[in-house]
């Protein structure tokens, strides 16, 4: 039985992954970005080091965005496969109850 927190993550991650792996990776590596860049330009300038490291602030940004990126999209859909295997399960079984 699905838990409503179940039912919500299902629902959004079908809607999620209908576009497909690639759009999925250019839109949020493309709106991860920005706000990794601010972070990163924060954490520079609070070490005092802004104006030697900003040259390097957009491509570790775009570096980061990608890998966190592609774990939240393989960890979804893990969690998505995961959910779907165990409902299967527990349908077979119960019809082999039923039987």
């Amino acid at each position: 039985m699905l838990t409503a927190s179940e039912k919500r993550f299902v629902k959004s991650w079908e809607e999620q992954r209908q576009g497909g792996k690639v759009k999925y990776y250019l839109l949020y590596i493309i709106i991860g970005s920005f706000p990794a860049v601010l972070v990163l330009s924060f954490l520079t300038s609070l070490f005092g080091a802004f104006s030697k490291l900003i040259w390097i602030t957009i491509p570790v940004s775009f570096l980061v965005s990608i890998i966190y990126t592609v774990l939240t999209w393989s960890g979804n859909e893990k969690k998505f496969k995961g959910i779907i295997q165990r409902e299967i399960e527990e349908g077979i079984r119960k019809d082999e109850l039923t039987s």
